[in-house]
């Protein structure tokens, strides 16, 4: 199953196997081989009532070709990212917009997009690290200058360099650069964003 953001209404994508039980607050829809999948994400956005948007694969499509059809009609960004630990397993995350988050940014041309994560750790947080391996893609979509955006982030498992330090990049909106323990991750997880508790929760179960 993927997701998409919009905000904090989902839109999930699954095949047959793969769907949940249907909440009173979900619609599932299933479209045929036919269906126009472009239209989809344009529904979710201007539909504020589904809270919860199940779209079935049509049988004998693969996910990435429905995932291709589907985002045709939007603007698509690719960005990297860290959930950096240091070596007393805190976890780095940054506070911009009265929110807090995880360093990330938008893929360079031609960057290949594990550099790219490593990259904007440091040049959001300070913090030179090393990736280990991807721990989860995040996609989540929104407007900007009249156009419909899916931003796709692959967030890396990363571990700082000893004597790492801290400097958030406050011109890009950053006001604060912490190392979060364990007992405080609840905290900050109240007050960010949707794919942010699925990139932790990627973490906490391997």
């Amino acid at each position: 199953m993927q997701n998409i953001y919009f905000k904090k209404r989902i839109l999930s994508i699954c095949g047959a196997e793969e769907i949940p039980a249907v909440a009173d607050e979900s619609i599932l829809l299933r479209p045929d081989a036919d269906y126009d999948l472009s239209k989809i994400p344009f529904m979710m956005e201007d539909n504020l009532s589904f809270q919860h948007l199940i779209v079935e694969i049509p049988s004998g499509m693969s996910e990435e070709v429905f995932m291709d059809k589907m985002l045709s009609g939007v603007k698509k960004i690719n960005a990297g990212g860290g959930l950096v630990a240091d070596k007393d397993g805190n976890w780095l995350m940054i506070y911009r917009n009265g929110t807090w988050d995880l360093p990330k940014g938008m893929q360079e041309e031609g960057e290949d997009i594990a550099v790219t994560a490593v990259r904007e750790v440091a040049e959001e947080s300070g913090v030179e690290a090393d990736t280990e391996d991807l721990l989860k893609i995040t996609r989540h979509a929104y407007r900007m200058y009249g156009s419909l955006n899916v931003k796709t982030i692959w967030w890396y498992r990363m571990k700082a360099k000893e004597n790492a330090s801290i400097r958030p990049q406050t011109e890009e909106g950053i006001e604060k650069c912490e190392w979060v323990t364990p007992e405080d991750l609840d905290y900050r997880l109240a007050n960010t964003y949707p794919s942010i508790v699925d990139v932790f929760e990627a973490a906490l179960k391997k």
